[in-house]
């Protein structure tokens, strides 16, 4: 890979990266920024919890868009390492959006696009991994931090590529760093548990403010 194909291929994923759908839906479908709201994260756990199943839809869908667009950039420009690196700016982009003050969501989702474009395998080990965790603990953070700790792992069995392993671990420290408080939390028994039941969304909390106002 070339420096001209390493700029092109992370300026471009920090870009797509930077668009978080989670401010734009929650901006442009309820005038409120979701960041304001809940845990304060711009991320599709957060997006559920606040803005409910269906505006989280299209929060889903726009994540899944831009970091598949990512990867496919780095990865017609520069194969397997072009999409590691597409994958580490999608992520920063994800985390500290140039658009909207820098910060954003934990990168989660991007990565596990990421992960599925890069190697099926290393995405299903991650996938399964979450899965178990969370069906455990509903601990979303715990799967979340168990799927990225899992990655460089798997790249060093299916790759023994010091590069890619490098790329990855330092990808699965970013997103670990992310869920920092959310370590701290699970330590003291106190992290939120996921539920499907619908809890306060950003509507009703406004709502049930202008009532309490009159």
């Amino acid at each position: 890979m070339t420096l001209t194909h390493f700029a092109i291929i992370a300026v471009c994923a920090y870009l797509l990266g930077s668009l978080s759908f989670a401010i734009i839906v929650s901006k442009v479908t309820l005038g409120k920024d979701i960041r304001e709201y809940g845990s304060g994260n711009a991320g599709l756990t957060n997006s559920y919890r606040t803005m409910g199943a269906g505006k989280t839809l299209f929060v889903l869908l726009g994540d899944i868009a831009k970091g598949a667009a990512a990867v496919s950039i780095g990865a017609m420009l520069a194969g397997p390492v072009g999409k590691l690196v597409a994958g580490i700016f999608v992520i920063l982009g994800h985390m500290f959006p140039l658009y909207f003050g820098f910060r954003g969501g934990k990168g989660v989702l991007v990565g596990a696009v990421m992960l599925l474009l890069f190697d099926w395998r290393i995405f299903l080990i991650a996938f399964v991994l979450f899965f178990v965790a969370v069906a455990l603990t509903r601990w979303i953070s715990l799967g979340s931090i168990l799927g990225a700790i899992s990655f460089p792992i798997t790249t060093f069995i299916f790759y023994d590529d010091p590069v890619l392993i490098a790329m990855a671990f330092g990808m699965a420290v970013a997103v670990i760093f992310m869920h920092r408080s959310n370590i701290a939390r699970i330590l003291r028994g106190e992290e939120n548990k996921f539920s499907f039941k619908s809890k306060k969304t950003i509507e009703q909390s406004d709502r049930n403010g202008e009532e309490n106002g009159k």
